[in-house]
């Protein structure tokens, strides 16, 4: 009798299991956030849906996309959603092969997500980069407290972790693993800060501030030459008749922090922050005395393909055709330092152009050996 009674109860038992694993399973914690979500995200499309329906100043076409983008929701299929990223190794080993980000299940508004992270979705779409990259958290789970372990909210939480230099060189590291494009390494991604916004350029007199007395040689001969490149080339005969989209091919190489969307740079000429970088984290490490932070940053985020990415073989061909076709007339001052007051021909066939653009260069490289 009594094993009866034990089998009865351990039956009850395994059966109370069963039925707490079935609700678990057919209700997980997931779809309650995925539900709230979509329920807010109607609230909102209804309210710019009342703005836009008025008579007076509303606009029919708009209210009636978003009379239909709230139909859609009304009964949306709830499910997980996720980005697959890239990734190399084994989790086990500390890297991110077979990474997922779940994120999005219960963060279902990604229109919501992107105007939260304008300018950083651009550079680092969600579903290329996901989202924990930069927030942290455990992009895997689809239980709250565990996803959200060890997450920075905000950019406030993000910055704060700047205490040492690791957490950006980190970051860098793990961009240059989920990016799309073979062959990009940490140092590509130094142009970024914890957030994944944009470093800000702080210009070469905040850097020699310091380092005019460390590295004065180092200085020295950059100031004189490279500091200085865009000031000789203004006086090109080609850039002076040229528009602004041929001067934006200088700018390129002759500036620092040369943004192409918009055209602007940061500071004239090749200073330091055109090899090494945006110098906002290196001057915050500075100003903060941590010296071997800063110098840290500067010698692993440093890559001699910056170098490559100017000085390449034919990279002034486009002078060629430009010297070319001057018309004749007023010139400019001479587009190299040289002892002869002569004026530029411009009747040149090709193979003279490129030749003469090749006299040009030389005389340049000529005038820089004798300033070192």
């Amino acid at each position: 009798m009594r094993w009866k009674i034990a089998f009865l109860a351990l039956s009850l038992v395994l059966l109370g299991f069963l039925i707490v694993w079935i609700i678990k399973e057919t209700r997980p914690e997931w779809k309650h956030y995925q539900k709230a979500e979509y329920a807010q995200c109607i609230t909102n499309l209804e309210q710019e849906l009342e703005r836009w329906s008025d008579p007076t100043w509303g606009d029919p076409k708009v209210a009636q996309q978003l009379q239909e983008k709230v139909k859609g929701l009304q009964r949306p299929k709830l499910e997980v959603k996720q980005f697959l990223l890239k990734g190399t190794g084994l989790w086990k080993d500390g890297r991110n092969g077979k990474r997922v980000d779940r994120c999005t299940t219960c963060h279902v508004d990604e229109e919501k997500l992107s105007k939260l992270h304008l300018n950083i979705v651009d550079n680092f779409p969600f579903g290329l980069y996901g989202c924990t990259i930069c927030h942290g958290g455990q992009g895997e789970s689809l239980k709250l407290k565990k996803a959200h372990n060890g997450m920075y909210r905000d950019r406030k939480e993000m910055l704060a972790r700047l205490g040492t230099a690791d957490a950006l060189l980190q970051l860098w590291k793990g961009f240059a693993e989920l990016a799309p494009e073979e062959g990009t390494e940490a140092s590509d991604f130094k142009y970024y800060g914890v957030t994944g916004e944009k470093a800000v350029y702080v210009g070469s007199a905040a850097c020699l501030r310091c380092h005019k007395g460390l590295t004065t040689w180092h200085i020295d001969r950059w100031k004189n030459n490279k500091f200085v490149t865009l000031e000789k080339i203004k006086n090109a005969p080609d850039f002076i008749k040229g528009d602004e989209k041929y001067r934006r091919q200088c700018y390129k190489c002759h500036t620092t922090g040369y943004d192409e969307k918009t055209g602007k740079y940061a500071e004239e000429g090749v200073t330091c922050e055109a090899c090494h970088g945006p110098g906002q984290f290196y001057v915050y490490f500075m100003s903060s005395g941590k010296v071997t932070e800063a110098q840290r940053l500067s010698k692993l985020g440093f890559s001699y393909d910056v170098c490559g990415r100017c000085h390449m073989a034919r990279n002034h061909e486009v002078r060629v055709s430009a010297l070319a076709q001057l018309e004749p007339g007023p010139k400019g001052p001479p587009s190299a330092p040289t002892e002869r007051n002569e004026e530029l021909p411009v009747d040149l066939t090709q193979e003279e152009a490129v030749a003469l653009a090749g006299e040009l260069l030389t005389a340049l490289r000529e005038e820089a050996h004798l300033k070192r």
